[in-house]
């Protein structure tokens, strides 16, 4: 099915570009909003105030998604990214989920939610790592 804007095809190429262009405007946070990437030296205590489920994943199977807050940088988002194989005889298999953690720092990072949906409201976390229910 092609749709057409006008009288012209757009084409390969165009529908490429227009719809890269609508991917990144829906998954991209606005820029005056945008949570930032941990310092080394943040990213190793957040890393290290996670359950030890989570630091003991073999590092093939996730990456560690780690954006501190632009707004309060006492939070932080924690999200998984499985870059290993997840196929029926992966070793990266059992470690697969679609969760999430939200730490604050309160003098030493500590989680405060984990769960695979917006969390209350009431935890009070900045609109630049997650929305709320």
């Amino acid at each position: 099915m092609i749709i057409r804007i006008g009288n012209r095809d757009r084409g390969p190429t165009g529908w490429a570009c227009l719809c890269a262009v609508v991917m990144a405007a829906l998954t991209l946070p606005p820029a005056g909003n945008a949570a930032r990437l941990p310092t080394l030296k943040e990213r190793k205590a957040i890393t290290a105030s996670l359950p030890a489920a989570i630091k003991n994943i073999p590092i093939g199977c996730v990456w560690l998604d780690i954006r501190v807050s632009s707004r309060n940088p006492r939070y932080a988002y924690v999200g998984m990214v499985y870059v290993g194989s997840v196929g029926a005889h992966s070793v990266c298999l059992r470690y697969a989920s679609n969760g999430f953690a939200i730490v604050k720092n309160n003098g030493r990072w500590k989680q405060i939610y984990a769960g695979s949906v917006q969390p209350p409201c009431s935890f009070k976390i900045p609109r630049d790592l997650v929305s709320c229910h």
